[in-house]
């Protein structure tokens, strides 16, 4: 198979989320100190591979399926894993096993090989189950014999320039374009069982598989090409088309390179691991990348540099190798995923050729290369790719190295316990001793000065070499002080720091240096700064700054790494490295100058810690210098545990935007797509949301913030945490945005928004509290309807009982009575006079007083409904019926009265009248009545007035005990919200009156003709 056949693009980026799947701490270490660092590219060749940053996930970190043939990052930047157990999707913190492709269950996908065609399609190649394209979207599309495919058994997969996809299968190669096209012995193409193709840049199609061949497809022509160097029944698994012509193919019995006509055949005798080959990659750079049955290789020039399991690998077995567009490089073995990034601090050990991983002193020399002393394993060269050791056995006096230091002229001078060496060309030159002048054989620092001169720290004083003898300086007593460090300044003196402070050697004069305050510290390593400014590490006492008049003193309660400073050096980005028990770390050169304890804030410090899942790093002590700058720039230190190199042009890695991705929302526990989410139903009131971004260096330590407009006013910081979750959300309209950064980007990159809406229950609506009032406001409504209607009802009710009560008493009792009058007067018209005919005459005229008192309760009882105006037909009528019998002039004044008033209201105000007038006949013996109706205002007015006797009070005389016709009349008047008045003195008449509010009712359709009252007069 190809590049794409065991090896085929899935998703993998990098790290699992801490709340899932626990890491472990050392691992948390080692992702946030050794960060990759540099431009997105691929490796770095000069580099060996066991310097890079390496992850691995297996199935104790989430890995769903361990073993990994096809790896692919798509457009969106997820990667995808191709197991024979189905397909995996990974964000870098995530795997998601895709459950189902073109109705397949995963356990029914054995992936061969994946690809990503112009249409951003993934394609994959299975075992068994034929050719699929998958969309996501439940429109996959499966390709298998019933399709026209020659198997269902397909090895490798590639998506080519013109969009066309090529897949090969055991019985040929297929073409899916416009149509699909099969090519096989019949069409000329010589290789049945294809396992690998691939484009080369002239646009020919370059096919390998079973047996000793590969063949190329011009169009139109099918060409074949024998490799003498692979037997009949070996396999070609992978094929790559360089861009400058030349063909490699991964084959069962090693590598083989054509170009123009010509083969080269690679084995393990030329470096490869293993001659079994699975898989094939070129990088952006041009690497190609060897997956082997014994770990992975990388092609560099004509040499091979390899990685096994014995290096850290997952598993042997490497089916599968993928560079993606950050520049990490992916591995999937039988057992794991591995990722491969460049560090920051670049470790330099055993593996890498040192001669032991103890390092002592460092220097450079005139070419660029770094020498390195270890303690115990002599002196190594370094030339940017490999050790040359020096020890005993090449003369060195001892492999002990304590100090180092070279001259204009090319030479190292050594310091060792045993004495100084002159390196001169690679070879030991000379040796210098106590023979030669040196008070002591353990040698602590060496320093040139710019005019070439050679001093000598010892542990039992300070010398200079002049000639080839080391001689005091004039001042003895002083010069035999335990030395620790040396510093050459410009002006040609000597900075000497001894286990009694800090000297200074003028003209061959040793003094105290002139700052007593710092004369008297504990140093180890003193450097100058481009304007003069003296900076010094100290042994507890953090770092001390003199510049000029100024002392400035930093600790690590100012933001230094640490108290105890080993090292100190400026590079050319004018930051001041500081090598300590800590670690590597730096701060800017002029915050330090410019530091001002009163106002300013704590220092940047940016730290290197020297430390991993795997090894533990210590700066090692006692040895000058423990760290270096070397001619291009980079950091160079001395530990217990190997040596660690920084670039600090590679400080911060330029990567390219980073997708950010609404994966998932849930409302109300329920999944939503994303595409339709659109309208939500009321009461989806609780939405949660997962997210992430594709960036696949260091995943863990990318950072999110979100915001929900509408609900959210500001960004919400997430840290690392990429779930967001709302509840009790009100109805409205809701848009859901996201925004990423990587470790070392100052960028927010922002992915596409969801927007969504939340419709409102009907009580949540602008409408239902208008709607709600006004069915209130129709409930009262109807309910005083109701009530009016029920009291028209009793009202009728009432009307009618006493009709029949009125009809009742006129036809019975008023007939009977009307007939014993009569005869009664006939008897007494027969009687002569006389006592008993006086005695009837007398029953007579009480019977005729009863008739008359019917009379008037029938007309109290009824009135004429056929009259002309309602209330006032009835009033006119009931008070001609009241006055008829007696010598009582009436004088009826009706004015505009409403023609249909309210029942109750007709009722009270006859009854009124009907009191009224009948208490001015029986008690006040009036001889006239006036009574007056007006509508005409606001209000109706009810007038009775009589020229009787009139009163006083309603107990007055007059008014005898047991009649309440007063009384029921203000009764009657408060009912229907009436005001009534009485007006009466004695011998003065009486004048009730009764105001009633005009009712609310259209004035027009109520009121009466306005025509002038008419006097009625009875």
């Amino acid at each position: 198979m190809n590049v794409a056949a065991f090896s085929d693009e899935m998703c993998a980026q990098g790290a699992w989320p801490l709340r899932r799947y626990p890491i472990p701490a050392a691992c948390i270490a080692l992702i946030l100190i050794f960060l990759p660092a540099g431009p997105a590219r691929a490796l770095d060749q000069q580099r060996s591979l066991s310097q890079a940053f390496h992850r691995v996930w297996q199935l104790p970190q989430g890995l769903p399926q361990p073993t990994i043939y096809a790896i692919l990052q798509t457009h969106d930047g997820y990667l995808w894993l191709g197991t024979p157990a189905g397909l995996v999707r990974f964000d870098g913190i995530r795997f998601t096993m895709i459950p189902n492709c073109a109705d397949l269950s995963s356990e029914k996908l054995r992936i061969r090989d994946l690809c990503e065609d112009p249409a951003r399609h993934v394609w994959i190649a299975t075992d068994g189950a034929g050719l699929i394209r998958y969309r996501g979207e439940g429109n996959d599309q499966r390709y298998t014999r019933a399709s026209g495919m020659p198997s269902d058994d397909v090895h490798c997969v590639m998506a080519m320039r013109d969009g066309s996809v090529w897949a090969g299968t055991d019985k040929g190669l297929v073409r899916l374009g416009q149509k699909l096209t099969v090519f096989g012995a019949t069409q000329g193409m010589p290789i049945e069982d294809v396992r690998a193709v691939s484009q080369a840049k002239d646009g020919a199609i370059w096919v390998g598989g079973a047996g000793n061949q590969v063949c190329s497809f011009d169009g139109t022509t099918w060409t074949s090409h024998q490799l003498n160097s692979l037997p009949a029944q070996g396999t070609v698994r992978a094929l790559i088309a360089d861009k400058d012509g030349t063909i490699w193919l991964g084959t069962t019995g090693g590598l083989i390179h054509l170009h123009d006509g010509l083969e080269t055949h690679l084995t393990t005798k030329d470096g490869l691991p293993d001659e079994s080959i699975y898989c094939l990659f070129q990088g952006a750079d041009g690497t190609l990348w060897i997956g082997t049955r014994s770990g992975f290789s990388r092609r560099y020039g004509d040499e091979f540099a390899s990685f096994d399991a014995a290096d850290g690998l997952s598993q042997s077995n490497v089916y599968a190798i993928y560079e993606d567009r950050e520049g990490s490089l992916w591995v999937g073995t039988k057992h794991g995923l591995n990722q491969f990034n460049d560090r920051r601090t670049v470790p330099y050990t055993i593996r890498e050729g040192l001669p032991s991983n103890n390092i002592g002193a460092l220097c450079n020399d005139a070419t660029g290369g770094i020498w390195v002393g270890t303690l115990g394993a002599g002196l190594a060269h370094f030339d940017g790719r490999h050790f040359h050791t020096i020890t005993t056995r090449d003369g060195l006096a001892s492999d002990s190295i304590r100090a180092l230091a070279h001259d204009s002229s090319g030479q190292i001078w050594v310091g060792t316990d045993q004495g100084i060496d002159r390196v001169q060309d690679g070879r030991v030159v000379k040796h210098f001793g106590p023979g030669e002048g040196l008070p002591s054989r353990e040698v602590t620092s060496l320093c040139v000065t710019p005019a070439g001169e050679l001093w000598t720290g010892t542990a039992s004083g300070v010398v200079q070499l002049q000639g080839e003898r080391f001689v005091f300086p004039d001042d003895e007593t002083l010069a035999r002080l335990p030395v620790r460090s040396l510093l050459a300044q410009h002006d040609g003196s000597i900075l000497v720091a001894t286990a009694a402070g800090l000297l200074q050697i003028v003209a061959r004069q040793i003094r105290p240096f002139p700052n007593a305050e710092v004369a008297a510290l504990d140093i180890d390593s003193m450097c100058r700064g481009p304007e003069g400014g003296l900076f010094l590490g100290t042994f507890g006492h953090g770092l001390w700054l003199v510049n000029n008049d100024r002392t400035l003193h930093f600790t690590t309660r100012e933001g230094l790494l640490d108290d105890e400073i080993s090292g100190v050096l400026i590079d050319d980005g004018d930051r001041v490295w500081m090598a300590s028990g800590s670690g590597l770390s730096f701060t800017s050169r002029l915050e330090l100058v410019n530091y001002d304890p009163r106002r300013s804030a704590q220092l940047k410090t940016t730290p290197f810690r020297l430390s991993d899942a795997t090894r533990a790093f210590e700066v090692q002590e006692e040895v000058q210098p423990c760290i270096l700058k070397s001619a291009d720039g980079r950091v160079w230190q001395s530990t217990t545990r190997g040596l660690i190199m920084v670039d600090p042009s590679r400080l911060v890695r330029a990567l390219p935007p980073t997708p950010v991705v609404i994966e998932e929302m849930v409302v109300n526990g329920q999944p939503r797509d994303l595409r339709t989410v659109g309208r939500l139903s009321p009461g989806s009131s609780n939405v949660s949301f997962e997210y992430t971004a594709l960036s696949l260096v260091v995943p863990v330590r990318t950072a999110f913030r979100y915001k929900l407009d509408g609900f959210d006013s500001d960004w919400v910081e997430a840290g690392t945490r990429r779930e967001a979750f709302y509840t009790n959300l009100s109805p409205g309209e809701y848009q859901f945005l996201v925004a990423a950064r990587t470790f070392d980007e100052a960028k927010w990159e922002t992915g596409q928004p969801v927007s969504f809406t939340i419709l409102p229950h009907f009580y949540q609506t602008f409408w239902f509290l208008p709607s709600c009032a006004a069915a209130v406001a129709l409930t009262i409504f109807g309910a005083y309807r109701l009530r009016v209607r029920n009291i028209k009802d009793q009202m009728r009710a009432v009307v009618a009982e006493r009709s029949r009560i009125a009809r009742e008493l006129h036809d019975t009792l008023m007939q009977g009575f009307s007939g014993v009058t009569m005869e009664m007067q006939a008897l007494a018209a027969r009687l002569p006079r006389s006592q008993e005919r006086g005695t009837l005459e007398e029953i007579i005229r009480d019977a005729a007083n009863c008739v008359r008192d019917a009379r008037r309760s029938v007309a109290g009882l009824r009135h004429d409904p056929s009259a002309e105006s309602g209330l006032s037909a009835a009033i006119a009528q009931a008070a001609r019926q009241l006055t008829e019998t007696g010598d009582i002039r009436l004088r009826l004044n009706m004015r505009n009265c409403p023609r249909r008033l309210p029942v109750d209201v007709e009722y009270n105000l006859l009854r009124i009248t009907q009191e009224a007038i009948t208490n001015s006949i029986k008690h006040s013996g009036a001889r006239s009545i006036d009574v007056t109706l007006d509508g005409s205002g606001r209000h109706i007015l009810l007038a009775i007035e009589d020229d009787g006797a009139g009163f006083g009070t309603v107990e007055a005389p007059g008014v005898r005990a047991g009649h309440y016709g007063i009384i029921g009349m203000k009764e009657r008047a408060t009912q229907i919200g009436a005001d009534l008045r009485i007006d009466s003195q004695p011998g003065r008449g009486t004048a009730i009156r009764v105001t009633l509010p005009m009712p609310d009712m259209p004035r027009a359709a109520e009121l009466g003709t306005r025509s002038p009252g008419k006097e009625i007069t009875s």
